[in-house]
């Protein structure tokens, strides 16, 4: 398998990327809502398909602002679907971000596993030879006892 991780950048470099991040959020911080879990089930929000139909919608009431109530204003939904794409702008550049370091993370733990697997079977090899080692092992064999996979007996079904 090939190793993910050539090189580790300095912890500065991550405390920096953290700090700038959380940094963006200042910005947002005054236009933040809250919703609490009563309030989302059922909510009527524009899901996939429904911003072609709320712009759609848009468009008309601006063109026929008369239909509207009095205290309705076409361009308050047209400020709306504005702010909407920039959100979603926003959004984007955030998944983006997070995908970037979630693939940097599984590279990093898969090459932290296959190391530790390397490094366990030669500590295994060493054991025999070595008795404070084979009592240091023994908090391995017991953490695999545990979380390891039961072999295939466990999986078959129960007799009647």
């Amino acid at each position: 398998m090939r190793k993910f991780i050539l090189s580790i950048p300095a912890k500065a470099v991550t405390d920096t990327y953290t700090a700038t991040i959380t940094g963006a959020l200042t910005p947002i911080n005054p236009y933040k809502i809250n919703l609490t879990d009563d309030e989302k089930p059922g909510m009527r929000t524009m899901a996939e398909g429904r911003e072609g139909y709320a712009r759609l919608i848009s468009r008309i009431a601006t063109q026929f602002p008369d239909a509207l109530g009095r205290s309705d204003s076409p361009e308050e939904l047209v400020a709306l679907l504005d702010y909407y794409s920039n959100l979603e702008g926003s959004r984007i550049a955030i998944l983006q971000n997070l995908e970037t370091f979630e693939k940097i993370q599984l590279g990093a733990s898969a090459d932290i596993m296959a190391l530790t697997d390397r490094y366990k079977n030669n500590l295994q090899l060493s054991r025999e030879n070595d008795a404070a080692l084979d009592l240091a092992m023994r908090d391995v064999d017991s953490w695999n006892s545990r979380f390891t996979n039961k072999s295939k007996t466990d999986d078959a079904p129960l007799s009647e």
